[in-house]
């Protein structure tokens, strides 16, 4: 008849359940703040190909650290913006 409590020959050291680290975690951020970010990024870096395009076909005039600052500027206006209107507006999936 087997130990239901098991020994120490079953089991590997250490009080942890999982030591393989196969269960599932719980993730660093919420859904919604992941894709809130992400959507910043995005509005940060479409506004530097949007400079970048003008510096090409013409001098802006501009620097790199304030085209920089003014990316940051839109990437958390950009997040701001998607996390605050989460919710108002319809999926693609919610026609009515």
């Amino acid at each position: 008849m087997a130990d239901s409590t098991g020994s120490a020959g079953d089991r590997a050291s250490g009080d942890d359940p999982d030591p393989d680290g196969t269960a599932p975690r719980e993730p660093l951020l919420a859904p919604a703040t992941k894709s809130s970010l992400l959507w910043g990024l995005v509005g940060g870096l479409a506004f530097l190909v949007l400079a970048q395009g003008y510096e090409l076909l013409g001098n802006l005039g501009v620097g790199f650290g304030a085209k920089v600052a003014v990316a940051l500027v839109v990437a958390v206006g950009a997040a701001v913006a998607t996390h605050l209107t989460r919710g108002r507006l319809p999926t693609e999936n919610e026609s009515h």
